[in-house]
């Protein structure tokens, strides 16, 4: 059975491109014969790296798959923030948006913090959580925070 292929050029840097290059129509068997043949020969494009999907499979890059677990995970992390924020009543600045991040400034003891900072300039507003001497015991906080809020 004859399918379309579609042919990407890998930069450098080791990403994809967006586009494909070119597609073409073959047997599955036949790809990278033909590929070698028709293309890189004739075009003498032997320097470049090529990529070849076929073209009814997903042609989504490597770099743009989001692992959603992870995705929803953050959202989680986002939302008991937040609920922090408010929970502390922090003094929101005059025409101004408060944020949650994990710091590691002054204003913490060179420690780190989940605080509550002014978004755009990233000022320390106030603490969220206690002082860590390790950005994994701030992550591990959040986490086992997060887990007891489900």
């Amino acid at each position: 059975m004859n399918y379309n292929w579609n042919v990407y050029k890998i930069f450098k840097n080791g990403k994809r491109a967006k586009a494909p290059l070119t597609v073409f129509e073959c047997k599955e068997n036949e790809v990278k014969q033909h590929f070698q043949n028709e293309f890189k020969l004739n075009l003498d494009l032997c320097s470049d790296k090529y990529k070849v999907i076929r073209s009814d499979l997903s042609q989504e890059r490597e770099s743009e798959v989001v692992d959603k677990e992870q995705q929803m995970r953050e959202k989680i992390k986002s939302r008991v923030l937040s609920n922090l924020v408010r929970q502390n009543n922090i003094p929101i600045p005059k025409n101004r948006t408060v944020g949650a991040a994990l710091i590691y400034s002054s204003d913490s003891n060179w420690q780190w913090q989940w605080a509550a900072i002014e978004k755009g300039t990233s000022n320390y507003i106030q603490g969220l959580s206690p002082t860590f001497k390790t950005h994994t015991e701030a992550e591990t906080w959040i986490e086992n925070l997060i887990s007891s809020k489900k």
